[in-house]
């Protein structure tokens, strides 16, 4: 081989040699961008780099909402109510290197944070309440206005409809107003809806960013939860106490008069306290501290005030406050400063803010500068005036006369100015589009669960002293008001007319189940129309003629209202019923032949049976937790020489099943309760019934909440 041969070979080998290192250098390059029309679950990042990925993702979560259908109720939840979050430590760059070679990514990427277990689960049970809630409100609206007007009944309450009535096994807390304390509740045993697949099924919904989610709960026997050894009351209970652990100091110190203090501390916060829907989250309730604060504003201040006349839009005239001297508490920077450092569980001393009364005009009727809100209760109305002209004239709907919510009158200013926010209170949580408060936390906004406004809704079936108005008519108010315009609330009733009504019947019963529906005998005087609610149907349910059917073991309480009449006030009587486990049928032992008597022997008498002994049936466990396919034998113990074999009964075998030898075997995601017991026989009586509660999961896997990148 000659010289130049070998300088060909040598190139060609050098050649190979940089290309395959080239080639395996471009096996690991970062690419840029994610390619054109790609998702990552349900974001379109196509052509995106990691950084414009990200911002788009963050941009879908924060707009994100599912509509939930959850048995009978449908209603939306957003990023806020399912803890979504995008996860800022997600490797964008690995997903966008996987997209580019179309292959799985290296290593598992985690793009989002969310509730999950018994948070994810509560979160849509909370929702779910809050729908039932507001589909029961929305009711109630639609019949106000086609009854009379003073005999208006409150036909629905939607604060009956609460964790006792969807997760009646939960332990809650409540507080206790002759300890001064808040206490654990423990929940109540029996059949019950469960929602753990539903939860599980809402999670992988939302791990896709879809839009509907069609859900399911199931039901089954649940023991109820003892309140001392939860966790979520403990945590309830710690943060209920450092609400009333705070104590507000507040100074008034005007340039004129005497200077003064007021405290406030843990009885009065107790009375601003609420829990919520979830029977665990303790909040504030903003319209009972307005009222305070109002009161203690104006018992401070030390300006020199003369009555003005106001002419409202009816025509009427009313005296209204007129400052012409002197300094004012501002009620409203005291009502946000008391807010904030109990909301903060925080003690602390605030400085009441006065300022120069500012004179009004002394013409023949005080103007406002032709710049004001005007709210006439006894009407039902909302007037707004920009300039002088009226630019607002709407229905409304006020605070509840007949639960003590009545909306107060007086002249107040705006003070705030929010939009796309909850409201929470007692009972109650609702998202609102415009919020616009002026006295502490009353204020107006829309009522998306309202269909009817004016009238007389307000006396029975009114807000918890908030301006209710149809979305139309309070995004004008929003768009024509500003900061510190002047609202006047003036005119109507303060409380609604009729004795109180009682009832007969008992509060009261006890029966087995499988008994025959009963009717609860109630009647109340002047024969007012009654309506019946069960807090727990899984246990009793009742009918709109007070019929009973028992349904599972456990205890339900039955609400029975009744309507307001010419001479009685709405009222309300409990009843409570308790469903017993059915026993099991017992053996009679057989009779003894009777002998014929032989001649002349006298007739010999049968001899009397041995009284039973009774029997027991024991487990050695009686919650077991298996995944898919996982087999466990439990220990089935008996009364020794019953000669009686162990029954064993389930409602549903395609979960897991049990036998009478004590052999589990899994079979299928979900929970089943076992009954295990054995019948009479001829020397002992039918057992006692044992529980076992066997609750299957799928096999553990590594967390697969990470993006499910598609390309469409």
């Amino acid at each position: 081989m000659n010289m130049k041969e070998i300088k060909v070979k040598l190139l060609v080998i050098f050649t190979l040699v940089l290309t395959t290192l080239g080639l395996a250098g471009c096996g690991k390059k970062d690419y840029k961008t994610f390619p054109d029309k790609y998702t990552l679950s349900s974001v379109d990042v196509g052509g995106m780099t990691a950084k414009e990925a990200k911002k788009a993702i963050k941009k879908a979560i924060d707009k994100y909402q599912i509509k939930v259908k959850l048995d009978d109720a449908e209603f939306e939840m957003n990023a806020e109510d399912l803890g979504l979050e995008y996860n800022e430590k997600a490797d964008m760059q690995t997903l966008i290197n996987a997209a580019n070679r179309n292959k799985v990514p290296d290593k598992q990427v985690k793009l989002f944070n969310m509730k999950k277990g018994d948070e994810m689960q509560n979160a849509l049970v909370d929702s779910y309440i809050t729908a039932m809630t507001e589909a029961q409100t929305d009711s109630t609206s639609n019949t106000d206005n086609d009854t009379d007007d003073t005999k208006q009944a409150d036909k629905s309450d939607a604060e009956i409809f609460d964790i006792k009535t969807v997760v009646p096994y939960r332990a809650t807390i409540t507080y206790n107003a002759d300890a001064g304390q808040f206490e654990g509740v423990d929940g109540v045993s029996g059949d019950a809806p469960i929602y753990d697949k539903a939860a599980t099924k809402l999670s992988s919904a939302v791990k896709e960013m879809k839009k509907k989610a069609e859900l399911e709960s199931s039901t089954g026997y649940v023991e109820g939860e003892k309140a001392a050894d939860s966790d979520a009351v403990k945590k309830a209970l710690k943060e209920a106490d450092a609400y009333l652990d705070v104590t507000v100091t507040c100074n008034f110190n005007p340039a004129t008069g005497e200077p003064a203090t007021e405290t406030v501390a843990k009885e009065q916060i107790a009375q601003w306290l609420i829990v919520g829907n979830d029977g665990l989250t303790v909040s504030l309730d903003g319209e009972n501290m307005a009222t305070y604060c109002t009161q203690l504003a104006q018992k401070h201040d030390v300006s020199k005030k003369k009555t003005g006349k106001f002419k409202t839009t009816s025509g009427d005239t009313i005296d209204v406050p007129v400052a012409s001297s002197g300094q004012t508490v501002d009620g409203n920077k005291l009502y946000e400063s008391i807010y904030e450092a109990i909301d903060g569980k925080k003690s602390t001393t605030v400085e009441a803010v006065y300022s120069e009364a500012k004179v009004e005009e002394t013409g023949e009727f005080v103007t406002y500068g032709g710049n004001y809100c005007e709210v006439d209760l006894t009407n039902q109305m909302v007037y707004v005036y920009k300039d002088g002209k009226q630019v607002v004239s709407s229905q409304c709907v006020t605070g509840c006369i007949a639960k003590g919510h009545g909306t107060p009158t007086g002249v107040y200013s705006i003070f705030s100015m929010d939009k796309d926010r909850y409201l929470r209170g007692d009972g109650y949580k609702s998202w609102v589009n415009f919020f616009v408060p002026f006295n502490g936390g009353i204020g107006f906004h829309d009522a998306s669960w309202r269909s009817t406004f004016g009238g007389n809704i307000y006396l029975y079936s009114g807000s918890h002293g908030c301006i209710n108005m149809p979305y139309s008519e309070v995004k004008k108010l929003f768009a024509n008001v500003s900061m510190g315009e002047t609202v006047i609330v003036y005119g109507g009733a303060t409380s609604v007319d009729g004795k109180e009504q009682s009832f007969t019947g008992q509060d009261a019963y006890s029966v087995t189940e499988g008994d025959a529906s009963f009717n609860l005998g109630v009647t109340a005087q002047d024969n007012a129309k009654l309506t019946y609610v069960s807090d727990n149907e899984w246990v009793a349910k009742v009918d709109e003629s007070g019929n009973v059917t028992p349904v599972g073991v456990g205890t339900a309480t039955i609400t029975v209202k009744s309507e307001a009449t010419a001479g009685y006030r709405a009222g309300t009587k409990t009843i409570t019923v308790t469903v017993n486990a059915k026993a099991q049928p017992q053996v009679q032992p057989q009779k003894p032949a009777q002998q014929q008597p032989q001649k002349p022997a006298q007739q010999q008498q049968p001899q009397k049976p041995a009284a039973k002994k009774d029997a027991s049936v024991n487990v050695s466990e009686s919650d077991v937790s298996l995944e898919i396919n996982g087999t466990k034998k439990i220990n089935i113990s008996v009364s020794s020489d019953t000669g009686a074999t162990v029954e064993v009964e389930s409602g549903d075998a395609s979960v897991a099943t049990l036998d009478s030898n004590g052999n589990i075997v899994a079979k299928n995601e979900g929970q089943v309760t076992y009954k295990v017991y054995t019948k009479a026989t001829g020397s002992y009586n039918a057992s006692n019934v044992s529980y076992v509660t066997i609750k299957v999961s799928k096999p553990a896997e590594p967390d697969d909440s990470g993006a499910d990148a598609d390309r469409e």
